[in-house]
């Protein structure tokens, strides 16, 4: 029998607080799982946000043309769960509440699937406050059959994207477990991890453990909120006197005239700062392809797994090949990825290159992105215009993408340029989104709630 899959895909997590030794975070149980398992500390994202990483993955296809712009998980037929389910594998899983999701919900076997985030009146659900039992329940099912694949979305990190801690984190919000909120709330889900690790037989169980993006961790704690002004004053007597037709259009003014002055301030503050310094206060939903928002964790344990780590670059495109390779299960579709490890169990020294875009805002946008990286190099630039936002980074010699090089080295811009031209071309979907209006209104608002776009 194959062996069972449980992946966990943990929103938000960065591959530097993941494993490293500039990290200030307790993570006994991640650091016991990568020393018996693969992990890949050069793994990259294709983008910044979850909709395109989360459709890079479960196709194994670079998100190119129109397919960058999709709203939703689209999983076209043939794709790789269809050929889970077609070598005898049951699907099971919990993932947050969305309308992007409802894709991946239809194969899930199990009914309680789903977890409220931004809808009803009870608190998000986190691993402290009933996920992590809730994931327990699913792997300790007796109705569950076997082999089977377990998809576990965790929103942890999440809530600090909203400026706020995550529920249930008050045990760790302590310096013993990291120097930044962002840190302990690592901590606290390495805690569960380990309260769910107890129930999961690694000896006949494929465990994979990644993130969809990074993300940002403000330089000395100051986010860009920090740097507003408070109105609570102000607002009170607006809402009090002005009639209630004119409370919004005082709330939008008001608005902006916090963010005009809160950005005067930091940007005073920021002065003598690093470019990766600065970039780490802007406001948390601002497009980026700069590796704090695109390297990711991404760790392979169980089975007959030898223990290793990869320092190549390695994609998200390359974790299903990886995976069927592992469980020995062989592959007939046409995907962009390619497994990380031979059928003798070693690892393909071959590096490939990495297709990036900035997530989809609804409508065309000059912050847009499209780009390319190496284990070497980085480049990106405007996706509308190849001439401007130019951006080339030597990854080796500064990992935190403080210095731009593209002028200085105009023939490797030329031929990144070209090679990245070449991924599009060979990605190029022949399926498209299928969206209606009803639908597309339903993400608009949950987009909205969550903070990704301007009421």
């Amino acid at each position: 029998m194959y062996p069972n899959i449980i992946f966990f895909l943990i929103d938000g997590l960065r591959a530097d607080q993941f494993y490293g030794n500039n990290r200030t975070c307790k993570t006994p149980n991640i650091d016991s799982l990568i020393k018996s398992g693969i992990y890949c500390e050069q793994a990259v994202s294709s983008t910044d946000g979850t909709i395109i990483s989360l459709n890079t993955i479960f196709n194994s296809n670079f998100q190119v043309g129109n397919a960058a712009n999709y709203q939703k998980l689209v999983l076209n037929q043939n794709n790789l769960i269809d050929v889970l389910k077609k070598n005898g594998y049951h699907i099971y899983g919990i993932f947050p509440n969305l309308t992007p999701f409802n894709s991946l919900q239809q194969y899930f076997e199990n009914e309680k699937n789903s977890f409220e985030w931004i809808e009803g009146n009870e608190p998000p659900e986190t691993l402290s406050t009933g996920l992590a039992e809730r994931i327990t329940r699913v792997l300790e099912s007796t109705e569950k059959q076997e082999p089977y694949f377990c998809y576990f979305h965790i929103f942890d990190l999440h809530p600090l994207r909203e400026g706020k801690k995550s529920i249930g984190i008050e045990k760790f919000d302590d310096e013993e477990f990291g120097s930044s909120m962002y840190a302990r709330t690592v901590s606290s889900i390495d805690h569960w991890l380990g309260n769910i690790l107890k129930k999961i037989d690694l000896e006949k169980t494929l465990l994979v453990i990644t993130s969809d993006h990074g993300e940002r961790i403000p330089f000395e704690n100051k986010s860009h909120l920090d740097f507003q002004p408070e109105f609570d004053s102000a607002v009170k007597a607006g809402r009090k006197y002005l009639p209630r037709s004119l409370h919004t259009v005082g709330g939008k003014f008001s608005g902006k005239v916090k963010n005009t002055i809160g950005r005067v301030k930091q940007s005073s503050t920021n002065v003598g700062l690093t470019p990766y310094q600065k970039r780490s206060r802007d406001p948390y939903f601002t497009l980026s392809l700069f590796d704090e928002l695109i390297r990711v964790p991404l760790l392979f344990v169980g089975t007959s797994i030898k223990p290793r780590i990869i320092t190549k670059q390695v994609r998200h495109v390359d974790i299903f090949p990886t995976i069927f390779e592992l469980i020995d299960i062989p592959l007939d579709i046409t995907i962009s990825g390619k497994s990380l490890v031979s059928a003798a169990n070693e690892i393909s020294e071959e590096e490939e290159p990495n297709y990036l875009h900035t997530m989809p805002y609804q409508k065309s946008s000059p912050l847009d992105r499209v780009g390319i990286r190496t284990g070497k190099h980085k480049y990106f630039r405007a996706s509308q215009d190849s001439k401007k936002n130019v951006n080339l980074y030597d990854l080796e010699n500064d990992p935190y993408e403080n210095n731009n090089i593209a002028r200085s080295y105009k023939q490797l811009v030329v031929r990144l340029e070209k090679k990245m031209l070449g991924l599009e071309k060979d990605n190029l979907s022949k399926y498209k989104e299928e969206i209606s209006d009803k639908e597309m209104q339903r993400i608009t608002d949950e987009l909205k709630r969550l903070g990704y776009i301007n009421s």
